[in-house]
């Protein structure tokens, strides 16, 4: 969020910042949401045990996370605990329950450019319209950063997950990210964050020239 600073001044910062801070928390939260509500339906009980079937966003943030986030525009929520022993099918389960969060990330930023846009078409500088255009742009951003950066291939990411899912346990790159993947997203993170950057103007192509359509 430091780049907000050399954007905006007085309200004006307020007021994109709230906007800021509301989506992450929403986002990350609907996020985990997915994750606990498809596993539940895949046969595993323990995230409705644990009271994360629900839509409360204090049930999933996490403050450090959501901080780190706030602050440097990379952070996380407290992730959902998962018995994949339960799931009826577990390679399935596995499978479906990596994936909800990213599929849920995706639509949330379909929808969210699309608001944004309806939003460009109110005529007026007030502050709730700027909140509401920020909100909706933010949705629009994060969820996609959040779905692109979730699916690669890196423990402890769900794309990680899905590949573990479908290849055999003992993988030499099952194996190895098990051992340095957290060190490969620091390093990734650091070092290859325009390649991220780069990869997200590349997804969001096809839902902004939908909605432009559209419109």
């Amino acid at each position: 969020m430091l780049f907000f600073i050399q954007n905006y001044q007085g309200m004006e910062f307020f007021v994109v910042a709230l906007s800021y801070i509301l989506v992450v928390v929403f986002s990350l939260s609907m996020h985990e949401f997915a994750h606990a509500f498809v596993a539940y339906k895949c046969g595993d009980s323990t995230p409705k045990m644990e009271g994360r079937v629900t839509l409360n966003p204090l049930k999933h943030i996490d403050p450090i996370g959501i901080i780190c986030c706030a602050l440097f525009g990379f952070g996380w929520a407290n992730p959902v605990k998962i018995n994949s022993t339960q799931f009826r099918n577990i390679k399935k389960g596995t499978i479906w329950t990596s994936i909800s969060g990213v599929l849920m990330n995706i639509i949330l930023a379909f929808l969210g450019y699309g608001l944004f846009l309806l939003t460009l078409l109110i005529r007026s500088n007030s502050y709730l319209v700027i909140f509401v255009q920020q909100l909706c742009y933010f949705l629009f951003l994060i969820n996609l950063s959040l779905a692109v950066f979730n699916i690669l291939p890196i423990y402890p990411l769900d794309g990680f997950k899905v590949v573990e899912a479908t290849t055999k346990y003992n993988n030499k790159y099952v194996q190895f990210m098990y051992r340095y993947g957290n060190l490969v997203l620091v390093l990734l993170l650091v070092f290859f964050d325009g390649i991220l950057y780069n990869f997200i103007n590349l997804i969001s192509y096809p839902i902004i020239w939908f909605w432009n359509l559209i419109f």
